[in-house]
């Protein structure tokens, strides 16, 4: 059996999530952004990927303290997929509601890490408009 390439494996976690529709797809309130909850895909990634076939570090997190409005965390990560020399960083950010940190941090960094797999064309549903509340 020959071994998948990273391009039909980056296909066949795309298929996992248009399968997964619309269970795994979220609407942010405060922006209105629709797209595939994290969960989803990391566990899409780790069933085609393999764990430790993919991963994210994350390189940076800050607070962004607003007057007029909550304040915002911001988390950039790099995503990388063993066996490709491109690796993509990318932003993320998330609300603070409630006065939790924490879970805007972590809001901030799944965001970052579904933006940057985004760079190989994962998710990509999300980033065309094409995800529906309802199939």
């Amino acid at each position: 059996m020959t071994a998948k390439t990273n391009k039909e494996k980056i296909k066949e976690v795309n298929r996992i999530l248009l399968n997964g529709e619309p269970g795994n797809i979220s609407q942010d309130s405060y922006s209105g952004y629709t797209g595939y909850k994290p969960q989803y895909i990391v566990d899409a990634m780790n069933a085609v990927f393999d764990i430790g076939e993919w991963g994210f570090v994350e390189a940076e997190t800050q607070i962004i303290e607003e007057k007029e409005k909550p304040s915002l965390a911001l988390s950039r990560v790099t995503v990388r997929i063993k066996g490709v020399e491109f690796v993509p960083q990318a932003w993320g950010q998330s609300r603070i509601t409630r006065g939790d940190v924490g879970d805007a941090k972590k809001g901030a960094m799944t965001d970052a890490i579904k933006k940057a797999l985004s760079y190989y064309s994962i998710g990509n549903r999300a980033y065309h408009g094409l995800l529906k509340g309802d199939k």
